[in-house]
């Protein structure tokens, strides 16, 4: 029952995501915890599931042609340094 239950959940999700663009990590983390996983597995696990989706939703809005990458380029700027930083 728990596998049917969190197969539902990350599909109400990537409904969710597709349809209105919301960042799924302001979904599916408190799902997780809901679930009862620990805050460092949710974190973890919803940004390899972010990680995999987000690389297929950009591999098919290439090959459409759909990318501003001069806009991709501008925001990179800013949030990779920004990222980094953060890490640090």
């Amino acid at each position: 029952m728990d596998i049917v239950l969190t197969i539902l959940a990350g599909a109400t999700v990537g409904l969710a995501i597709g349809i209105t663009g919301v960042g799924g990590g302001s979904l599916m983390t408190p799902i997780l915890l809901l679930f009862g996983f620990p805050l460092h597995i949710a974190v973890g696990t919803d940004l390899l599931y972010a990680a995999i989706t987000k690389s297929g939703g950009a591999l098919l809005h290439t090959r459409q042609k759909s990318i501003d990458w001069h806009i991709v380029y501008w925001l990179s700027a800013g949030s990779i340094p920004a990222s980094l930083l953060t890490i640090l």
